[in-house]
């Protein structure tokens, strides 16, 4: 399958459905995974959670000023 015809696909579909792929896509990146194929995607907020990026928050504020 072409990436043209993927990436069409994949913008045809619903909300949830993309979101399931993102948090699928994510999950199969991180090393935690071993490349396994879970049933179900953890949330995409532990993917955040155990990036390398996570280690940054410490040196940075991240709130948000009003």
């Amino acid at each position: 399958m072409a990436s043209q015809e993927l990436e069409q696909q994949l913008l045809q579909l619903s909300p949830n459905d993309k979101l399931y792929i993102i948090q699928l896509l994510a999950q199969s990146l991180t090393t935690h995974n071993n490349n396994t194929h879970p049933d179900q995607p953890s949330k995409l907020s532990e993917f955040f959670h155990q990036s390398p990026l996570a280690e940054l928050t410490e040196e940075l504020d991240l709130s948000r000023c009003w």
